[in-house]
């Protein structure tokens, strides 16, 4: 009996092993290389999620590899979208983890329980709108910590816009009054992390501002006010 048990165990591990070479093979051509590891169960009976890097994401493909499944899944019990999974969000925090905060412009709360990241675009009128409601989201005990995500398709000049306010003597001073008034600060050039933010945007697939990252790596696109962003963050695990 334990020789047929085992017998079966290798024939299941052997199929499982089958299959995510199929997806591999099919997937690769378009996402590039993966991994075994990155190829995980889901709730979906013969689904697999496959955890992409370059942008970091995910998909789900069924488990001979054939199909891919695109557009959100919802659960309808609970009226929502699927969120990422863990391995997704652990993979972008950990890339927003490599930045140093002295390549931040940081908006510090005076008593932080909480601190974010968003990527901005100084030219976006989300992220002023954004921008505007930073007394009352550091008020919230929030931390903003901004980094760079200039939007050349939209704001042909944000880029060099935003280089010189990371290279100014008072950043936090040159990104409020440039937000503010549109006054651009007379800063001489530096080695400034503007780009190399924008690359690290691009991975997480970042394709609009503001992009707002919760400290578990959550991606929340686009405006929200002050009480939203809150009640999110309170709903996080300690």
């Amino acid at each position: 009996m334990f020789k047929k048990i085992l017998l079966l165990i290798v024939i299941i591990s052997t199929q499982a092993f089958a299959n995510k070479d199929n997806v591999i093979k099919n997937l690769s051509p378009f996402f590039g290389n993966i991994d075994k590891e990155d190829i995980s169960e889901t709730p979906f009976d013969g689904v697999y999620e496959v955890l992409l890097r370059s942008p970091i994401g995910s998909v789900l493909i069924s488990k001979d590899g054939r199909y891919l499944i695109q557009g959100e899944v919802i659960d309808l019990d609970k009226r929502q979208r699927m969120p990422s999974s863990n391995k997704v969000n652990q993979l972008k925090q950990s890339l927003i983890n490599t930045i140093n905060d002295e390549d931040k412009i940081i908006f510090k709360a005076k008593n932080e329980k909480y601190a974010i990241h968003v990527f901005t675009d100084v030219d976006c009128p989300y992220c002023q709108k954004l921008h505007a409601e930073m007394p009352k989201i550091n008020k919230f005990d929030i931390t903003v910590k901004y980094l760079a995500s200039p939007l050349a398709q939209l704001h042909p000049k944000a880029q060099s816009v935003m280089e010189k306010i990371w290279c100014a003597d008072d950043r936090i001073k040159a990104i409020d009054e440039y937000k503010k008034y549109k006054t651009i600060p007379n800063s001489k050039p530096c080695d400034n992390p503007v780009a190399s933010q924008l690359q690290i945007a691009t991975k997480l697939g970042v394709n609009g501002t503001p992009a707002i990252f919760l400290p578990n790596g959550v991606h929340i696109p686009g405006y929200v006010t002050a009480e939203v962003l809150l009640k999110r963050l309170e709903t996080l695990k300690p």
